[in-house]
């Protein structure tokens, strides 16, 4: 009891002081690298310990066995070979520790000639280390991944991720910017002391991820003190890490034209917003039907994106980019403003996409599905099982309400379901039948009011939104916009309406 009421007191004491230090590096970037780099340091000389350690009991057992004095020399001697012999055995661990590269489908030469050529350029324009691999993914990216060849941060291998979405977004010129702007960024990374920081701070989280899944004495030991290093070197490289992120899109938003450059960032935008918001959604909604993931979303890619892409989504998606609303472009913001740009129109889909300026032929897109179709496989199945158990909670939900009201957590479950598992005309008689079966119940009242405006049921839903803001306060604002969102909408629609008949 006395010592935990002194820790307290010393808690107490020392927090004023560490709230100081807190907010002295908040404040100071100078101040943050030099801690950043410190940290790394730390982590370096933690995980060469071994080869350290090594390498002074062998020189000390050396020393020992060639001035043999008495048995007192002989146990030294013997304890620190075998001390030896345990260093060793990790040291060794340690070289054969690789954390891996990133995954994708490796390209080939023969495969897309084009971009190695251009690859050999920017390497020697930009004078960074080779590239040692080329993948094709399945995300919106282009980037220059480097991974450390041990677990520590140094001596990298380079690999360039190409997002195969995203080439269908952009033109092969604005492609060329991408791909410069990438080793613009690796080449600031790589010959300045806050790219090293900001990048060691990324290679903690690479070798924190190799050591979990490797079973060795080595990765046991060092795996607790390594993700505390990564993770205090990732709150550390936060702000020096958005800094450096930038520099691919500023590097080339400033070596083109303001057109050609706004047309880039906002096809980077839509392309991101696209595959999360609308693609990915729609080719999981298939693990409804099928237990394994047998659909190609690569094969087929182009031609739902020029079915499904609309001009109104790809709209929203910007606005949403431009007012950080998304998480994703969080920074993209401050970016348009440093540049001087108001906004980012959309300028629709090239002509001439960069996949076609590229490749060939499509038939690497079928090596991709592969990759794809192997890489979700676990969480396809998530899916699939747990669609499956909300059907049946629906059939079990439908059969009970067929022969008693339902109440409470049941039927917020029922009016949680209805919607995925019945057209919107059956589904909106559930509502109905479920707010008249709760007007008790103010979460009820407000879901089943919701639902219903969503179907088109507007009098019935205002009055279920009401009477859920009669019965809990705290509900009142949000019923009351969502009230006026509905009739704004539908007016906005009459006039539109309107204004189509007075046109025609």
């Amino acid at each position: 009891m006395q010592q935990h009421a002194l820790s307290e007191q010393i808690g107490v004491w020392f927090a004023p002081a560490l709230t100081k230090a807190k907010r002295t590096v908040e404040r100071s970037n100078h101040l943050r690298l030099v801690l950043l780099s410190l940290a790394s340091i730390l982590g370096c000389t933690l995980m060469l310990s071994p080869l350290i350690l090594l390498a002074t009991a062998a020189a000390t057992t050396l020393y020992l066995l060639s001035h043999i004095q008495g048995p007192l020399d002989w146990f030294l001697a013997g304890a620190l070979s075998c001390t030896s012999l345990f260093f060793s055995i990790l040291s060794m661990q340690l070289c054969y520790s690789r954390p891996c590269t990133p995954s994708g489908v490796p390209l080939r030469e023969k495969q897309a000639p084009l971009l190695f050529s251009m690859l050999e350029r920017r390497v020697s324009h930009f004078g960074i280390k080779p590239v040692e691999r080329i993948v094709l993914t399945p995300r919106a990216e282009l980037i220059l991944q480097a991974t450390p060849s041990w677990p520590i941060p140094f001596f990298h291998r380079y690999t360039l991720c190409v997002g195969a979405p995203s080439l269908f977004f952009i033109s092969p010129g604005q492609f060329r910017l991408a791909l410069a702007g990438a080793f613009a960024a690796a080449a600031r990374r790589q010959n300045s002391v806050a790219g090293w920081a900001v990048q060691a701070a990324d290679d903690w989280a690479i070798i924190t991820r190799s050591l979990e899944k490797h079973p060795a004495l080595y990765a046991r030991i060092f795996l607790k003190p390594v993700s505390r290093i990564a993770d205090v070197t990732e709150t550390l490289s936060i702000e020096l890490r958005a800094q450096l992120q930038q520099i691919q899109s500023r590097w080339v938003l400033e070596n083109t034209d303001e057109s050609n450059a706004v047309d880039y960032l906002a096809n980077h935008v839509v392309a991101s917003s696209f595959l999360e918001q609308q693609y990915w959604p729609m080719i999981f909604k298939a693990a409804e039907r099928c237990p394994t993931p047998v659909v190609k979303p690569f094969s087929h890619f182009e031609l739902i994106l020029e079915r499904t892409l609309t001009e109104d989504a790809a709209k929203r998606w910007l606005l949403q980019a431009q007012a950080s609303l998304d998480a994703r472009h969080a920074d993209l913001r401050d970016l348009l403003a440093v540049l001087g740009i108001d906004h980012l129109p959309w300028a629709k889909l090239p002509e001439r996409n960069a996949f076609h300026g590229i490749f060939k032929s499509n038939a690497i897109l079928k090596n991709l599905d592969r990759y794809w179709q192997a890489m979700v496989t676990s969480e396809w199945d998530q899916h699939h099982r747990s669609f499956c158990k909300k059907k049946t909670r629906f059939e079990k939900l439908r059969e009970r309400a067929q022969l008693q009201s339902l109440r409470g957590e049941s039927a917020l479950h029922y009016i949680q379901l209805a919607a995925a598992f019945l057209d919107k005309k059956d589904a909106a008689l559930v509502y109905l039948s479920m707010y008249k079966g709760n007007q008790d119940n103010a979460n009820i009242c407000f879901a089943s009011g919701r639902e219903m405006l969503a179907c088109g049921n507007s009098q019935m839903g205002y009055e279920a939104l009401q009477r859920a803001s009669e019965l809990d306060r705290s509900l009142a604002i949000r019923a009351q916009a969502l009230i006026n969102g509905h009739k704004q909408a539908w007016l906005g629609h009459g006039n539109n309406h309107m204004n189509s008949a007075l046109t025609a």
